[in-house]
């Protein structure tokens, strides 16, 4: 078996179970709930389809609680987990292809989230509001849907995919970690439930108290300033944007050398012990 070979039969295994099927109610709930937001604003008919894109894909509640705890669900047992798996390696015959058939899964899958999402949302809002890459009235006022940092900061279009790519980015590395720890543990649920603490945790803020996006360098370690392009109201981020990319970039650079020297040290036989 080759790596191709691996990727099409990782997608027929994860992605087409049922679970997935998850995405589309959420997408269309969270949708319909967009397109009420805009209709309850004073100027619900000048809103445009990508101003709900924005306002739902950087609302914390939605972002952190929705749609990053069902991806943490759907991704929590990429790893080996039963013996099958290990079969695959023994026919693959290489630590490191199935190592990276991994890594390339996790990105794949982390596309066909996001894609499934988009789209589920975007059928509450077809033939209400038009997409349309300028603002509108109900963005511009100071008491329509305050869509702030993204209006200062360029057109719809581009804060839409500002919005889309920093939490496409932020999830690849959240489900590399959750591979680090499962390949740690032999087992999914340790993954599952670090994904989940972290996820719940990111939204608390800091530990030391004070402002809720931290201060100083604290900032720059808050997950919470990097998987949201824009906090909505405020008119500037807690740190640069840049600062986030270079957060992620970090963060999945230490995932994929940590998860290759595991990977390579680690004994494939004791899975199927661990299981039985």
């Amino acid at each position: 078996m080759n790596l191709l070979a691996l990727l099409k039969y990782q997608a027929r295994r994860y992605l087409l179970r049922k679970r997935w099927l998850l995405a589309i109610p959420l997408g269309l709930l969270t949708g319909y709930w967009a397109s009420f937001i805009i209709i309850k604003s004073p100027f619900a008919g000048a809103s445009n389809a990508l101003e709900a894109y924005i306002w739902a894909f950087g609302k914390p509640e939605i972002v952190y609680f929705l749609f990053s705890l069902l991806w943490i669900y759907l991704v929590s047992d990429v790893s080996l987990g039963d013996s099958y798996d290990s079969f695959v390696l023994l026919r693959m015959g290489s630590r490191s292809d199935w190592w990276l058939g991994k890594v390339l899964f996790i990105l794949e899958a982390s596309l066909a989230y996001i894609l499934l999402i988009c789209a589920s949302f975007a059928l509450p809002l077809l033939g209400k509001y038009p997409f349309s890459n300028q603002w509108s009235a109900a963005a511009l006022a100071d008491f329509g849907i305050s869509l702030g940092y993204s209006i200062n900061n360029g057109t719809p279009l581009e804060a839409c995919l500002h919005t889309l790519l920093l939490l496409l980015t932020g999830w690849f590395a959240i489900g590399l970690g959750i591979l680090v720890i499962e390949l740690l543990s032999h087992r999914n649920w340790p993954g599952f439930l670090v994904g989940v603490v972290l996820i719940v945790c990111s939204k608390l803020g800091s530990v030391s108290g004070g402002p809720i996006g931290g201060s100083g360098i604290e900032s720059f370690f808050l997950m919470q300033n990097h998987l949201e392009f824009t906090p909505l109201w405020a008119p500037m981020r807690v740190i640069p944007e840049s600062y986030s990319w270079l957060f992620w970039f970090i963060w999945i650079a230490i995932c994929l050398a940590v998860s290759r020297v595991i990977n390579n040290r680690r004994n494939f036989y004791t899975v199927h012990h661990n299981e039985e």
